[in-house]
């Protein structure tokens, strides 16, 4: 997770009753009425999905200078209504929407936090089971979906109990109590984005003391020299095949193609022949 940062950050909110509800227990957070201009460079608005009309030029205008981090509408009307309400207010679907119960502060609490601290990418907004998937909305409005049969841990919870998650205050993690299960957003990226996957992966094997070595076996085993890989110096080769340097995803892209495999399959191999190794 990033480090707290303390940004500024800025909700705007026409509503009084949101005004009120927003403050508590925010007191790094400017929430205003749309009088009040700010400086800041991380806006959200709140608002009624009924008063999405006295915010839309407001939205539209943050949206096309991009200032506007998200926008926060609680739904008073029935959920299915919600499409018509923003045609009213001529609201196009924006990608950082978060729709939010009319009781329920801590979803927008939490998005606002955690864009005051830098950890928008690694924090959990909102959550929904849908038959058997999982919906998971971070904190940067990235949308997040797996099925429980996709990770071992969710697996195991039943069927009846897989809508009797929370999430924890702060956004950490998703929670199963029953099951003892704890999902946070780097386990969800790391199944749905192969790049991501691809780069933990490769971090973990670097990480091992001889993953040069490894390195070495499997180029020997192909028949190469440490002049024959394209665009790596052999005093590169040397240093990384010693342990003295750390190859990076691109240099690991390098070795896969020199070696006519993919990134993931030159990584399997790598990763076999350390074991064999151990």
């Amino acid at each position: 997770m990033r480090g707290v940062l303390n940004r500024e950050v800025v909700v705007y909110a026409p509503e009084r009753e949101s005004r009120s509800a927003l403050k508590q227990g925010m007191k790094e957070t400017i929430v205003c009425d749309l009088g009040l201009k700010s400086s800041a460079n991380y806006v959200f608005y709140e608002v009624s999905a009924s008063h999405l009309p006295t915010i839309a030029n407001f939205v539209k205008t943050a949206n096309e200078s991009k200032d506007l981090r998200g926008l926060f509408i609680r739904a008073d009307v029935d959920p299915m209504l919600l499409p018509q309400f923003l045609q009213r207010a001529e609201l196009r679907i924006l990608r950082n929407v978060l729709v939010h119960g009319k009781d329920d502060w801590h979803s927008p609490k939490r998005v606002i936090k955690a864009w005051q601290m830098g950890s928008e990418h690694d924090l959990v907004a909102a959550v929904s089971v849908f038959g058997n998937s999982l919906f998971v909305l971070n904190c940067a409005f990235e949308k997040f979906e797996v099925s429980f049969d996709s990770i071992p841990t969710l697996k195991k919870i039943k069927i009846a109990d897989r809508a009797k998650f929370e999430i924890d205050s702060v956004g950490s993690f998703v929670i199963w109590k029953d099951a003892d299960v704890h999902l946070d957003i780097d386990s969800l990226r790391y199944i749905t984005d192969e790049r991501w996957r691809t780069k933990c992966d490769a971090e973990n094997l670097i990480s091992q003391k001889n993953f040069g070595k490894a390195i070495a076996s499997v180029r020997k085993e192909h028949g190469l020299k440490q002049s024959d890989i394209p665009n790596l110096t052999d005093r590169q080769m040397r240093r990384i095949e010693a342990g003295e340097a750390r190859p990076t995803l691109e240099t690991l892209n390098i070795l896969a193609k020199a070696h006519s495999m993919s990134t993931k399959k030159y990584l399997e191999v790598v990763d076999l022949r350390l074991e064999t190794q151990l």
